[in-house]
């Protein structure tokens, strides 16, 4: 990234985090439900996420490449359009380190390439990743709610793809899915599942669309504290490393293989939503990684967010 795409972007940075703080502190009165239904209101939501990575699982094994830390802020909005319809939005700034003996240097590419920035020299890559905007339809409302949906995301900027550090693909992606929720009238528990397919733009001919799947278990114990459990599962095409990039990994296909590779993986996890005067909502979760398939290898992630309706 240029100094000048540098400044761009973190400008960016600054005014969302002041837009959106002075929106989620704004006086109560203009986020007050009311008894017409949904239409009119939404949601906003802050999340800042931790991600420890250590070694890439590859279909030789685990391979010791060293560490990625990645913190992320999500910054997200809902708007009801009317009492059926939803559109959303959402964008993440990502700021990663990658420290190891197996960096990507673009300068040992053949041919060199200069003018793509080297992110893994152990400092600090920064920028908004992709942005995503989609709508919402809800189809069943009830005991059982289910709501399909559609998003398009796309890159907020020509940010480099080519290291460990790199804070994303560059690439387009289509989610087409829809949630379920039930909740059992007789109980304080709920079950919610998201399962989306996701289409994405096609690198050298190949293929990497997947299944996404999010599933949470939750226990409200009381008005304010609620309990869960969760899962997100990845599932899809791509190529193999090391067996589809046999050396010298120099070449085009080695350049593009971060948006080749497959990276699937199953994350688990648990957390506690805790709601507070004034529409405010407090969550914060922790994950593992039993599973993983070419990809790097999570140790463990956290997060924190704030949100509050309107």
């Amino acid at each position: 990234m240029s100094s000048a795409q540098r400044v761009r972007s973190t400008a960016l940075y600054v005014f969302s985090s002041i837009a959106l703080s002075a929106l989620l502190l704004s006086p109560i009165s203009l986020w007050a439900e009311d008894d017409e239904g949904r239409a009119g209101h939404g949601n906003v939501a802050v999340t800042y996420q931790y991600i420890s990575v250590d070694g890439f699982e590859a279909s030789t094994g685990t391979i010791p490449i060293g560490t990625v830390d990645t913190h992320s802020l999500f910054f997200e909005i809902d708007y009801h359009l009317t009492d059926r319809w939803t559109i959303g939005a959402g964008v993440p700034y990502i700021r990663k380190r990658y420290e190891g003996d197996f960096p990507h240097d673009p300068l040992k590419l053949d041919p060199p390439r200069p003018w793509v920035e080297n992110v893994d020299q152990g400092d600090w890559n920064s920028g908004f990743q992709d942005i995503h905007i989609g709508l919402k339809y809800l189809a069943l409302d009830g005991p059982l709610v289910i709501e399909p949906f559609a998003f398009y995301g796309t890159p907020t900027n020509s940010y480099p793809f080519f290291g460990h550090a790199a804070v994303g693909q560059q690439l387009w992606k289509f989610d087409l899915g829809a949630s379920f929720a039930y909740f059992p009238g007789l109980s304080n528990a709920y079950y919610r599942a998201d399962i989306a397919y996701v289409f994405v733009e096609e690198t050298l001919d190949t293929s990497i669309n997947h299944w996404k799947i999010f599933g949470e278990m939750g226990y409200q114990f009381n008005a304010r504290l609620t309990g869960r459990f969760f899962f997100l599962f990845k599932d899809g095409k791509g190529l193999d490393f090391p067996d589809d990039f046999p050396p010298p990994r120099t070449n085009e296909l080695w350049y593009q293989h971060d948006r080749l590779i497959k990276h699937n993986y199953l994350n688990v996890g648990i957390g506690l939503d805790w709601n507070f005067d004034s529409g405010y909502r407090i969550s914060a979760s922790f994950m593992k990684q039993p599973w993983q398939e070419q990809v790097h290898k999570m140790e463990y992630a956290f997060s924190i967010g704030i949100s509050r309706g309107f």
